[in-house]
């Protein structure tokens, strides 16, 4: 992701700078930044007539690709890789962030995984030979409650995935906010995507319709062109999307207030544009909050943890050992 940041971020350099875009391209090359395995792929590409953005797909995520593809249709290309990039450097912060933090309560939890098999395999069994002889092991309740409780685990997972697989990004989207913790996040990040987006859109003096258009060209699993098939077929049926609007829990308010203030189209562009910015730095201050509890919770669960291994195998062992004091 960081490497993805880098080459929009020089890309957007070179091209506010002047650079066209093969220039920009081959320079990124030369300056090993960014992808540069992968720059001379795209410059053939570039070379064979095919458009930039699409040469793209296959070295960005799907949400900032779509994103990109939608911004740069109409708008500066330049623009779009910087919105892009910024996009990216926040995902890549955190990613690191949230990779340090994981790293010491990760670390404890293998060392104890470690202890526990050390005890559980190498240990115990020669303790308890030794204590007294073993009688033949019966199955007792506990083992089938384990047996059925990795299974309901494993079938309640599958099921959950498939489930997954099968619902609109619409829905997703809905189920996303009512994550705890993480639901703030995302509300923050749809706020941001749909407003930089709807921005574009309006700066570029499309109408209502040229924009369901616009956005329905974009991939079907995409979430805009999904709200793009519902939102046209409220303006077919002569009815005004706010109604459908207000009831998408994943569109801000605010948003419904700025569409219906009947500001001229430049004025309302730039109106997003700042309300775009704003949950920008929401979404920053969020993601920054939630990563602070992440280190906390798992040390917590770790600590948990513990205590089960403590329960479940020390404890046994010490009731042997009173069972042989004379």
């Amino acid at each position: 992701m960081t490497q993805q940041q880098q080459f929009c971020q020089l890309l957007a350099d070179q091209l506010a700078s002047g650079f066209s875009l093969r220039q920009a391209v081959n320079f990124s090359q030369t300056a090993n930044s960014g992808l540069p395995r992968d720059v001379s792929k795209i410059e053939a590409h570039l070379l064979a007539g095919e458009d930039f953005v699409t040469c793209l797909a296959p070295y960005l995520q799907t949400n900032v690709y779509f994103q990109l593809q939608l911004t740069a249709t109409y708008g500066e290309l330049a623009t779009a890789l910087q919105r892009v990039a910024t996009l990216l450097r926040l995902m890549a912060t955190q990613r690191k962030r949230l990779h340090q933090l994981l790293l010491y309560p990760v670390g404890l939890l293998v060392g104890m995984a470690g202890l526990f098999v050390t005890l559980k395999v190498g240990i115990l069994p020669q303790l308890q030979q030794e204590i007294a002889a073993q009688p033949a092991p019966v199955l007792s309740w506990r083992h089938y409650a384990e047996v059925g409780g990795g299974l309901i685990i494993i079938v309640g997972g599958l099921v959950m995935w498939r489930w997954w697989r099968q619902q609109t990004s619409l829905h997703l989207a809905t189920w996303y906010l009512r994550l705890p913790v993480v639901g703030r996040i995302f509300r923050a990040y749809y706020a941001y995507y749909l407003t930089a987006n709807l921005s574009q859109l309006v700066a570029s003096g499309l109408s209502v319709k040229q924009m369901m258009v616009v956005l329905r060209q974009l991939p079907q699993a995409s979430l805009l062109a999904q709200m793009a098939v519902i939102l046209e077929q409220q303006l077919d049926a002569g009815r005004s999307p706010v109604g459908w609007l207000r009831q998408q829990t994943y569109i801000p308010p605010q948003l419904v207030v700025l569409l219906r203030k009947g500001s001229t189209q430049p004025q309302l562009a730039r109106e997003l544009e700042a309300y775009s910015h704003l949950r920008y730095q929401e979404l920053a201050r969020l993601t920054e909050r939630g990563l602070a509890m992440v280190q906390p919770m798992l040390l917590t669960v770790v600590a948990l943890l513990i205590v089960g291994a403590y329960l479940s195998l020390l404890l046994p062992m010490y009731a042997n050992l009173q069972g042989v004091t004379p």
